[in-house]
């Protein structure tokens, strides 16, 4: 294994970095999912899928990291 003249593929024993940055989406369409469900839970009522939908949320904000105050900036 290695640079032989039959290997042409050598780069698939190595392990290449393919992090790449955030890019802030996931994060972004939370917050608009809680505030749609905020509208819907003004229209229709506290339902029981609205429940399980805002605790779903809330629960991706606190993996997230985000906070009331960013909640509150994009209102």
């Amino acid at each position: 294994m290695g640079n032989g003249i039959r290997v042409k593929h050598s780069h698939i024993w190595q392990n290449p970095n393919k992090k790449r940055k955030p890019t802030w989406n996931k994060y972004k369409n939370s917050i608009k999912t809680y505030l749609k469900l905020l509208k819907r839970e003004e229209i229709e009522g506290e339902t029981k899928w609205i429940q399980n939908a805002k605790a779903r949320v809330e629960i991706k904000f606190k993996k997230y990291g985000i906070t009331e105050q960013m909640i509150n900036s994009h209102k």
